[in-house]
């Protein structure tokens, strides 16, 4: 997966100082890696829906396959099962919504950042040579500031995942404890597994 270095784009505008010939150059590569931060972007939300598809394809199934154990076996009914882990189930629901959020956020900060950058080129490649140096500085240092905002975004971003990815770990270990144990699942079993992580995770 291509990806803009938080220096490329500051190399960049450092470098198109230099000469006329150089600037055009410079222009040409610097939409080159426009298009390639661009696609980047819509790869990665790509892989972020992948993945987040995964874990709920993974937590649904164990959570039916404990459910049914427990009905079969006549521990608990489904119903009563549904509404007993209901609160748990609203609380990694949460944490995966927090997690999209951020996500979203930083694709969209990048996706507009694209467009920034875009725009900056068009407007350098248009301007007079005699006076590009000083809009090209103003250009360079609005740069660097976004570069270090999306950073900050990108870092929330991965934070909200990651506890999102934690609680859903916790969780479906704690179902696939029950499910891997050679004894018939109680009742009392689902509430010492709900206390467990509660304890741990509120």
């Amino acid at each position: 997966m291509v990806t803009l270095t938080q220096n490329g784009p500051a190399d960049f505008i450092e470098t198109i100082l230099t000469s006329f010939e150089e600037r055009i150059q410079k222009i040409e590569a610097a939409f080159s890696t426009s298009e390639a931060v661009y696609d980047s972007s819509n790869v990665l939300t790509m892989n972020f829906q992948q993945s987040l598809l995964e874990l709920r394809n993974e937590r649904t199934q164990l959570n039916t396959m404990l459910r049914e154990n427990l009905a079969k076996k006549g521990s608990m009914r489904k119903n009563d099962y549904d509404c007993f882990m209901d609160d748990i189930f609203l609380l990694l629901n949460e944490k995966e919504k927090e997690a999209e959020n951020e996500f979203y956020k930083y694709i969209g900060n990048q996706k507009q950042m694209v467009l920034f950058l875009r725009q900056g080129i068009l407007d350098i490649k248009s301007m007079e040579q005699e006076n590009h140096k000083e809009k090209i500085a103003a250009f360079k240092t609005m740069l660097d500031n976004t570069l270090v905002e999306q950073q900050l975004s990108k870092e929330r971003a991965i934070m909200k995942f990651k506890e999102f990815q934690h609680l859903h770990k916790k969780i479906t270990s704690k179902f696939q404890q029950l499910l891997d144990q050679d004894k018939i699942i109680f009742c009392r079993d689902i509430k010492n597994i709900k206390n467990q992580l509660f304890e741990e995770l509120v």
